[in-house]
């Protein structure tokens, strides 16, 4: 190597920096002792020598080629990667229960009693018409008296009954509707009897009491319906005569199971009959047992109803069943499955499968992917649900998988579709606020094992981590220019293939640096299937990608260089950066079509050659190598800051190193700071207060202006460095200690020139 001196200035000498615990911040000055100084120098002083080829140990720092140099070289292996039987078994082995919401029915209570009794007299003002004087009379006589046909006719022609009355009906309440419901019908009364043995009835009864004619047409109707022009009859009790020998006509009708719709009417009606006579007046005779008057008796009792008669429309029911997903790292466009599995592999189990609704409902569902080999069924259901449950198990060995919605589409979950429709009918429901019903499917997926699969597979290498030890840190204002990682790729899969790499640098501050890489390896030709190679190569320029038809071509097929994203890094930048180690993170994405080979496989090595052709700003070097240098008295130190004006230093060095200025740093301490900066104070406190020499809270800062530590005008308190202000030197930096509430500030240290 070629050798050259150094000429070292000694600009200053740098001066003690010793603490004391608190409890000793304020002793007063006649228990002052001087401090010492002790100093521990790390670089080589006067004519020693420092060979910077002792930083070479061939592990990470290596001579380089042409002998004039070093650089830093690192490497390793990334895992090989390789697709196995594992990437054909994709674990679904999922198990969905599904239950719809209950569907409630609406309640309604209905109890109606009506019990009408009337008499109608006929025979209060009679007259005797066949005496010479005609006289009144009223029935029944006290003997046997007679009227005239004609009187009575009279009567008959103006009587004439026909009575209509509406029974209100409560309705039901729309909101309690289920909503596939358009219309209530009619509701069904019910069997309930009362306590008294009463059960849901219409029943009449007419009495002819001595009336001299019949009564006729009589009709008892008890009607219902939408429109009462065109009513339901419930019940109809009819009868053309009814003479005062017959004398009643009594009528019931049970009305358990009827059908009420929105109005209820009764309506009774009959006539009295007249007497046809030619010539003389015929004599009717009225007997002493003869009332002359209508007994009538209505009675109604409906005690409840069971049921409401609905129309329901044709609708579909929602059938919100969970996604069957694959594992998330799996997109799959298409393949076949294994034939002759074991058992609980490559099926598809339905149970539990059933309908509580009292109504018909179609059910279909359809497993779109799976398409049958000749002679084998599609993997679906159609049928019309009942309470009974239904099962089924699709054994799917040597079906295809396939996208229905094309070829060209990957498939991260199953496509099934599924559909429960309410035929159009009029049916029952009941009125008590029950569950009206519900539905239900259990549904099991095993693991699915492919013979061939045309997938997108994403497949993480581990983390590769890399440290590089025995560079010395603190290289500020360094920067490596000619830094080069490459990594060097195999592929065996017949896929094209992307590779993601973060190159993260971490230095010792914990700061990060990230070089991003995203490249795609040279893919596999099927035609002359052969491993091929690709060279990531990370420079100043960005990142190159070179590739290869065969691991033994010098030339490649294809070359690109893509410059860093936005806030990404070089690797010379990264370098630079002087990191405490390197993280490789890496990943490896399968993206093309084609069938997934067990076997195949990808992986690789990097490697990093950083040559020490470098820039140098000004910075700080501290060596590892430390050379101890005998404690100087205080008297000695004394002297010479009170005589030297100028000392000059020579050491020598090899390396191309051609000239610089030493600093020679004095301290009893393990710690001290690299620079008086605020930034560099800040650290410095930091770690002493990690290292106990320092309370939280407390802090750091610089005087260099003897008048700001007199304690006639200021509150700073010198005496643990100095034991009289007068020895006090205007432009020495003195490192001053602040604790917050003690009222008074402490003179730590100063650096003495």
């Amino acid at each position: 190597m070629r050798e050259s001196f150094l000429k070292i200035f000694v600009f200053p000498f740098l001066g003690l920096f010793s603490f004391f615990s608190v409890s000793c911040d304020f002793e007063s000055p006649s228990e002052f002792e001087m401090p010492t100084w002790y100093v521990d120098i790390k670089l080589p002083l006067l004519q020693e020598r420092y060979d910077l080829e002792g930083m070479v140990d061939s592990v990470q720092i290596f001579p380089s080629s042409d002998s004039m140099g070093m650089q830093l070289v690192f490497e390793d292996s990334l895992p090989t990667t390789s697709i196995d039987s594992d990437w054909l078994e994709v674990a679904v082995n999922q198990s969905i229960e599904f239950e719809t919401v209950p569907v409630m029915n609406p309640e309604l209570s209905i109890d109606t009693t009506i019990n009408i009794s009337i008499t109608i007299p006929l025979g209060e003002v009679l007259i005797d018409t066949t005496t010479p004087i005609p006289v009144e009379f009223s029935a029944p006589p006290l003997e046997a008296t007679g009227i005239l046909g004609s009187f009575w006719n009279a009567i008959a022609d103006s009587f004439d009954v026909e009575v209509e009355i509406l029974i209100d009906l409560p309705d039901i309440d729309p909101a309690t509707l289920p909503d596939f419901v358009t219309s209530v019908d009619g509701v069904v009364i019910s069997d309930t009897t009362d306590p008294q043995g009463w059960f849901p009835q219409f029943r009449t009864k007419i009495t002819n009491n001595g009336l001299p004619t019949p009564l006729e047409n009589i009709s008892f109707e008890l009607l219902t319906g939408e429109n009462m022009n065109n009513p339901d009859i419930l019940a109809d009790h009819s009868r053309e005569i009814l003479s005062k020998e017959a004398a009643t006509f009594d009528t019931v009708s049970t009305l358990a199971g009827d059908i009420l719709s929105n109005a209820l009417k009764m309506v009774y009606k009959f006539g009295l009959s007249k007497i046809d006579y030619e010539g003389l007046d015929t004599v009717l005779t009225i007997e002493t047992t003869d009332s002359v008057k209508i007994d009538l008796q209505i009675i109604l009792k409906i005690f409840g109803v069971d049921n409401a008669v609905v129309t329901i429309a044709e609708t579909e029911l929602p059938t919100p069943l969970d996604p069957i997903s694959f594992p998330s790292d799996i997109e799959i466009f298409s393949g076949v499955f294994k034939t002759e599995t074991q058992p609980n592999v490559n099926e598809i189990s339905i149970s539990n499968l059933k309908s509580t609704f009292p109504f018909d409902i179609n059910y279909y569902m359809n497993f779109r992917n799976f398409m049958p080999p000749e002679g084998s069924d599609s993997v679906k259901i159609d049928r019309v649900l009942t309470s009974t449950a239904y099962s089924e198990t699709f054994e799917i060995d040597e079906y295809t998988f396939a996208n229905p919605a094309g070829e060209d589409s990957a498939l991260t979950e199953m496509t099934v579709d599924i559909s429960a429709v309410l035929q159009a009918q009029q049916t029952l429901i009941p009125l008590d606020g029950s569950v009206l019903g519900r539905m239900s499917i259990d549904l099991d997926i095993s693991d699915l094992y492919f013979e061939s699969l045309e997938a997108t597979i994403i497949e993480d290498f581990p983390p590769s981590e890399q440290n590089i030890e025995g560079i010395p840190q603190g290289f500020d204002g360094m920067a490596f220019t000619n830094a080069m990682v490459e990594f060097e790729m195999w592929n065996t899969i017949a896929l094209p293939i992307i590779l993601d790499l973060d190159l993260v640098g971490i230095n010792s501050l914990g700061d990060s640096a990230v070089v991003g890489v995203l490249a795609s390896i040279s893919e596999v030709n099927t035609d002359n299937p052969d491993t091929t190679k690709t060279i990531i190569r990370l420079s100043k320029l960005g990142t190159t990608t070179l590739k290869y038809a065969t691991l033994m071509d010098t030339q490649p097929i294809d070359s690109v260089t893509v410059p860093p994203e936005t806030g990404e890094s070089t690797i010379v930048e990264l370098l630079s950066f002087n990191p405490a180690f390197i993280n490789v993170e890496s990943a490896a994405r399968i993206d093309g079509r084609g069938a997934i080979i067990p076997g195949a496989g990808i992986g690789g090595v990097y490697r990093m050659v950083a040559p020490f052709e470098v820039r140098m700003d000004p910075m700080t070097f501290i060596p590892v190598t430390k050379t101890p240098i005998d404690e100087i008295e205080y008297s000695t130190r004394n002297r010479i800051r009170n005589t030297l004006a100028h000392a000059e230093l020579t050491t020598h060095v090899i390396n191309s190193i051609v000239d610089g200025e030493l600093s020679i740093l004095h301290s009893n301490s393990i710690f001290f700071p690299l620079d008086t900066t605020t930034e560099m104070l800040a650290i410095y406190r930091d770690t002493l207060i990690d290292h106990g020499d320092l309370i939280a809270g407390e802090d750091l800062y610089v005087i260099t202006n003897c008048e700001a530590m007199n304690l006639d005008s200021g509150n700073v308190y010198i005496f643990n460095v100095m034991d009289d202000f007068s020895k006090c030197i205007d432009g020495l930096v003195y490192l001053v200690k602040n604790s917050p509430g003690s009222g008074m500030d402490t003179v730590v240290s100063y650096i003495d020139t």
